[in-house]
């Protein structure tokens, strides 16, 4: 062998080893398209570079930590043999990885470690990006680049358990804000990346869930958490992905990630739901039966939907049988309503509460199931006769929380307390019910085990992990079945009663999503959003409208959940919004009311449920209008027509629009002022004064305006007038209780119901304009009757228009 031939030899070793085909590394480099990543010699990150810029933040920062005897774990060698990682950690034992170097991302799969490891952490590792940090999805942007981490496993979770995090943020010397959103506050330690103010961290992680815990579990102490059986207990299995782009490409490197690693990757119309304008769709919610479906229907297209969901479909949760009003057929007679629908082209949506489950339900009674889920044991004192209403238990943590329903469970028979009261080392339970909810009473001798059962507000109990997985097989059933396509997993939070956290969402979820036979155009909803379901989620849809007016129904968390959808790059929803029949604290929805909400929804480009029961369906006397007014409005989002500029205006809340179409494809997009009430009490007039008010109204331009007047208490007005500087116009008729007088702008005039349903045109005249800024106006109206009652107006004006174009340039 001449000396070049050695030359080369020595130089083709020493790459091999720096490749990592040897025992003996110096540094390991593993890549793929646009990211490489580097290691040094103990199994710590030495450089993460996307498109050849060093992201790693200064710091030590392992593949993997590991915890067991309340202590972190950190590797102290790398091992590398081909696609095997082995690290030994401090304590001596080995951790096995293999590592996989794949077109679209880097993976980390545990193939072996310690059973006595609690816990393992993929890192916790650092990058300097955090201008936009994505704590779901877990990427983090900055500068024009993008860097991600994910699981790809429903058992390998974001973040730390809750037990364990304040260690890893202690050690690694970080902290986060909590997502304060509509539905929950989130710690960071759930996060699978935090925004560390100096740089991201990305923490996921797979617990050991094969034995029985002690924890703490929603508020209780003490709660003991079954195993998980099979390979889901274990760490080993658990698997992330690593992956870097340019800033603009993430959202596509995401979905072809999802490919080529085998991840859910919903299509809707051909296309990923991620980027498919269809995910953000808006939809009706109405309690439509097989009587009145295709009332319902007609109503879901002229509202120009696509999608009509039922808020209540079923008669219990957890076996999710149908009311009776939608089907006596059981899934047969559900198919033939969805088969009605999709032949007019709409697709027909169910509501959820998940794992929550009624007390009417067949695993509650009459032999209720042994896998309803329980937060501890109870010891008997004495045997108990079939009659007993006072029971006397062992002393126990179990109490210290207090439940709605407070359930025990003694063989077949579920039994309810009162009220528990601690005398000395014993509680005593009093008022007891026997045979709770169609159960069967029974005499259990003193040997006998007494389960305390979880329960919910709702007045709901919940399964075990056991059970919860006939929950999801049942879902699945009926839209395999039914072919139902669209689902909201409402109140997902009820999984992780089980102890289980991330894992139970996610499972839920996944069976569900996993077991369907057509997985196209699946809309699938959720109240919350966890870091594997971002997978599976079309979106979330979280806002709710009751109790309030809609301009003041959770608007601050809707918008806030806005930003949390743009950071995780998720499909936007402005949420669920209301529209109400008049009742004795509010007034029924106008016009106005809607479109606030509707320009909300344009320039925040976020689809929206409109909750629209059925009696307001057919009893809103300006139902068809309302509508209309939607479709309109939809059809310019989703078509994207509205300008960056005009978004910027239509999504402040204080901002008030009309959209007004002119013919099918122009429409004139109107800024409105819209007033306060003002009030004109007629009761308390001075003797002889007319009936009337001077009021200071405005307006930001000179314009014609539209009112809405309606009176409070006994009496009737009759021929309101207004006078402006600019004018005098009178409307001649009556108004009484309950009822309304409108004039719009084109100085029509209508008498209607409460809920704007139509009595009569009225005769107006002259006509008025409310100059540009403040100024006088005067109020009348005659009153003949000797009960005076309150007049109440509010205005609006109309400031330029702006032309739309249905037709995009």
């Amino acid at each position: 062998m001449n000396k070049l031939d050695t030359l080369k030899k020595i130089t083709l070793i020493a790459g091999l080893l720096i490749a990592g085909f040897g025992n003996h590394v110096v540094a390991q480099e593993i890549k793929t398209t646009l990211t490489q990543v580097h290691f040094d010699q103990q199994g710590f990150y030495t450089s993460i570079k996307v498109d050849g810029k060093e992201l790693l933040e200064a710091g030590k920062y392992p593949i993997v930590s590991v915890y067991k005897d309340k202590k972190i774990i950190q590797p102290k060698a790398l091992k590398v043999n081909g696609d095997r990682f082995s690290l030994t950690m401090e304590d001596g034992q080995a951790v096995e990885l293999k590592v996989g170097q794949q077109k679209e991302a880097i993976t980390y799969e545990v193939l072996k470690l310690s059973p006595a490891y609690k816990l393992l952490v993929f890192g916790p590792v650092k990058i300097k990006l955090h201008d936009v940090v994505g704590e779901v999805v877990g990427v983090a942007q900055g500068e024009d680049l993008a860097f991600g981490m994910q699981a790809l496993h429903v058992k390998t979770v974001a973040g730390i358990p809750e037990d364990y995090v304040a260690a890893y943020s202690t050690k690694f010397g970080y902290q986060g804000q909590n997502s304060n959103l509509s539905v929950a506050s989130i710690s960071f330690g759930h996060f699978a990346a935090v925004d560390a103010g100096n740089g991201a961290v990305f923490q996921l992680s797979a617990k050991n869930r094969s034995t029985k815990e002690v924890q703490s579990v929603k508020g209780l102490n003490h709660m003991v958490t079954l195993p998980v059986e099979g390979a889901d207990g274990l760490i080993m299995g658990a698997k992330v992905a690593l992956f870097g782009d340019k800033k603009s490409q993430i959202l596509a490197r995401i979905g072809k990630v999802e490919v080529e690693q085998g991840l859910p990757h919903p299509m809707i119309a051909g296309e990923w739901a991620k980027v498919s304008r269809n995910a953000m769709g808006s939809y009706l919610i109405t309690n439509f039966s097989a009587a009145n479906m295709d009332f319902a229907l007609e109503k879901t297209k002229r509202a120009g939907f696509k999608n009509l969901y039922h808020p209540d479909p079923f008669l219990n949760w957890g076996h999710f049988e149908w009311r009776k009003e939608l089907s006596t057929e059981s899934d047969a007679g559900m198919k033939k309503l969805v088969d009605r629908a999709a032949q007019q082209g709409i697709k027909i949506g169910i509501h959820t509460l998940s794992n929550f489950t009624t007390t009417n339900d067949p695993y509650v009674t009459p032999v209720p199931s042994k896998h309803l889920l329980k937060q501890g044991e109870l010891k008997l004192t004495t045997a108990l006769d079939d009659s007993q209403q006072q029971i006397i238990v062992e002393n126990t943590e179990l109490f210290s929380l207090p439940l709605t329903l407070n359930t025990l469970q003694i063989e077949d028979e579920l039994i309810t307390y009162g009220k528990a009261e601690k005398k000395g080392e014993q509680w005593v339970l009093t008022n007891c019910v026997r045979g709770a909810f169609g159960t069967h009473k029974a005499s259990h001798g003193l040997e006998k085990v007494v389960y305390k059962l979880w329960d919910y507000p709702y007045k709901t109990l919940f399964p075990d992990l056991t059970l919860q997985d006939e929950y999801a097989k049942r879902l699945t059933d009926i839209f395999n079945k039914t072919g139902v396509k669209q689902i909201s997993f409402d109140g997902l939070e009820g999984c992780m009663y089980t102890g289980q956290d991330y894992y139970a969402t996610g499972k839920f979820v996944s069976d569900f999503y996993q077991g369907l036979t057509n997985k196209a155009d699946l809309i699938n909803d959720a109240s919350r959003l966890d870091h594997y379901l971002w997978h599976i989620h079309t979106r979330m849809n979280w806002g709710e409208p009751w109790g309030e007016e809609m301009r003041a129904g959770q608007v601050e968390n809707r918008i806030k959940n806005q930003a949390y959808f743009q950071r995780n790059l998720f499909p936007r929803m402005l949420g669920w919004f209301l529209v109400r029949l008049a009742d004795r604290k509010f007034e029924a929805t106008s016009l106005e009311d809607l479109e606030w909400a509707l320009s909300e929804s344009a320039g925040f480009d976020s689809g929206y449920a409109m909750s629209i029961d059925m009696k307001t369906l057919q009893q809103h006397g300006q139902i068809d209008l309302l509508l209309e007014s939607m479709k309109n409005w939809d059809q310019f989002r989703l078509a994207d027509v509205f300008t960056a500029e005009q978004k910027l205006r239509l999504k402040d809340p204080k901002t008030e629009w009309h959209l007004e179409k002119m013919d099918d494809t122009k429409f004139m997009l109107y800024p409105l002022f819209v007033s306060k009430r003002y009030h004109c009490d007629l009761s308390s007039m001075q003797p002889g004064q007319p009936g009337g008010a001077d009021w200071s109204w405005e307006s930001p331009e000179e314009s014609s305006f539209a009112l809405r007047i309606k009176v409070e208490g006994d009496g009737i007005i009759e021929n309101p007038s207004f006078k402006t500087d600019k004018g005098i116009v009178k409307i001649l008729g009556k108004l009484e209780k309950d009822q309304y007088i409108l004039l719009d702008h084109k100085g029509k005039a209508t008498l209607t119901d409460k809920n704007y349903g139509f009595i009569a045109d009225l005769t107006v005249q002259g006509t008025a304009i409310l100059p540009k800024g403040g100024s006088a106006v005067a109020f009348s109206c005659d009153t003949n009757s000797e009960e005076k009652p309150e007049v109440i107006v509010r205005y609006n004006t109309r400031m330029t228009g702006e032309p739309l174009n249905l037709i995009k340039k």
